[in-house]
């Protein structure tokens, strides 16, 4: 290992991911340079600069870094896509932060936590984005009133729909349907 390598090791460095790799002699596991779930030390430590090498000399990938899929950013990131899929799926009924964590399987605070850090936006927020572009393509069909639109973009009362939309969009549900309507006619 040269000094070098061990600077960018022990500095978790970013830059090093997917040119070095990191075999913990001890647990043997592999890990990108940038992962910080184990300890190192220097004679504990094999460094290789390509996977396969590792896993040849029988070292299984970090299960929180994933070495061995490239492309993969992160347990965050894969947790965030994960609250998205749920909340699409589940925009129809109440927000519920117990319901949501509990389904992917983490704490509810750390789940708020990394998806506002990761998008910028809240799970509320969000989860109102998508009734709201439901609502916004229901509009569009003038046979079901407003309230019926609220209700099946899974908003309790029109009233709360109404606020929601009008807060999320600049413009009510009736003001959107209208100026909807008037771009087709022009």
């Amino acid at each position: 290992m040269t000094k070098e390598q061990w600077q960018a090791l022990k500095n978790y460095d970013k830059a090093y991911d997917g040119i070095l790799f990191c075999g913990l002699t001890p647990s043997r596991i592999v890990c990108r340079p940038s992962c910080r779930s184990h300890a190192r030390l220097p004679q504990r430590v094999t460094v290789f600069t390509r996977l396969e090498d590792a896993l040849a000399q029988g070292y299984r990938p970090c299960s929180r870094c994933r070495p061995d899929r490239p492309h993969w950013e992160g347990a965050k990131a894969e947790l965030v896509q994960a609250a998205r899929e749920y909340i699409e799926a589940h925009s129809a009924e109440k927000f519920s932060l117990n319901a949501l964590s509990g389904a992917l399987y983490v704490n509810g605070s750390y789940l708020l936590r990394t998806f506002k850090e990761s998008t910028g936006c809240t799970l509320l927020w969000y989860h109102n984005h998508i009734r709201c572009e439901k609502a916004k393509a229901l509009l569009g069909q003038s046979e079901l009133s407003i309230s019926q639109v609220g209700e099946q973009a899974g908003f309790t009362s029109s009233s709360h729909f109404s606020r929601v939309f009008k807060k999320m969009e600049g413009q009510s549900p009736s003001e959107y349907r209208s100026a909807y309507f008037e771009s087709l006619n022009e």
